[in-house]
């Protein structure tokens, strides 16, 4: 097949997002064209070529033989032909997309956003939210903002901010009303509200083995689906929450919750992972995040990784 005859790129390029992401609905999504498109592209593909590439129903599509020699080498291909431009377009300025971990894009990310745009008005930032850390080999973001342990593959460009670290936090009307203090009973008498979320549901049994202090029920109190919803319940007065310093020491500073215990790291680093760290726009905001994490009121105390 010379070049003259090969099938058209949007067909090529269908075949290949719906081979890596595994569903037609997450190709369409990616490519921003409708499910019809990419299934109308794919079987224009293989007319073409004259081999099947997917077979199965339409909601467990599986690639064929000929399918599984075409994708990798399609993959490879396109991440060439991405690399090749741009080395030739690489600018600080477009669309910069970066995937978050919702709760802390809500309350450490976007109060401080206005400083890089202002910085960098020609880099429009796309923000998506994350709950798992994305395979950036596939991922539809050039930086994700995540936080797990500091033991990134050797193929990932991993750029660490701030250890987490976590206590209890709540009212200062509710440390007044159960009289807290810093002793080993702190927690152990009955009555103290905790709050637990879906996300973080052994925090409180994992802090008091961290910190060798007893804490009376922590399979009981009120659950609620996300940290943020836990956090805001926190502020509301519903009762004491396991929080990490970087979600709240704004709010501590404000005088809106206290942290009777400090904060202990739990061995986990918030860390920014993109595909290359050199482009200019990542570069750029690499710097900008780095440079914000160090500015942090507790930065010195608790924010070194």
């Amino acid at each position: 097949m010379n070049r003259s005859s090969l099938p058209p790129l949007n067909a090529i390029r269908a075949f290949e997002v719906t081979a890596r992401k595994g569903r037609m609905v997450d190709a369409a999504q990616e490519l921003n064209v409708t499910y019809g498109a990419i299934s109308k592209q794919i079987r224009h593909l293989e007319d073409v070529m004259g081999v099947r590439l997917f077979e199965g129903p339409r909601n467990k599509l599986q690639l064929t033989d000929a399918g599984l020699k075409l994708q990798p080498q399609l993959t490879a291909i396109f991440d060439q032909l991405e690399a090749s431009i741009s080395s030739v377009v690489d600018s600080e300025e477009g669309a910069l997309d970066v995937a978050c971990i919702g709760t802390f894009m809500m309350r450490w990310l976007l109060p401080r956003l206005h400083r890089f745009s202002a910085h960098y008005p020609k880099i429009d930032v796309r923000l998506s939210t994350t709950t798992v850390i994305p395979n950036l080999a596939n991922a539809a973001c050039d930086l994700a903002i995540v936080v797990g342990e500091n033991n990134w593959p050797a193929n990932v460009d991993a750029t660490p901010l701030f250890a987490e670290l976590v206590g209890p936090v709540m009212t200062p009307e509710l440390e007044a009303r159960f009289a807290i203090s810093e002793t080993e009973s702190l927690l152990e008498q009955e009555g103290v509200p905790l709050l637990h979320s879906l996300t973080r549901r052994s925090a409180w049994q994992d802090w008091s083995k961290r910190v060798d202090i007893r804490v009376s029920d922590t399979d009981k109190g009120t659950e609620l689906e996300h940290i943020y919803f836990m956090l805001e319940a926190a502020m509301g007065g519903l009762g004491a929450a396991i929080a990490p310093w970087a979600l709240v020491s704004e709010d501590i500073r404000a005088g809106r919750l206290v942290a009777p215990f400090g904060f202990v790291p739990n061995g986990q680093v918030y860390t920014v992972i993109s595909r290359d760290a050199q482009r200019k726009k990542n570069k750029a905001f690499l710097s900008w995040i780095k440079s914000e994490a160090m500015s942090s009121p507790l930065w010195n105390d608790f924010g070194n990784a």
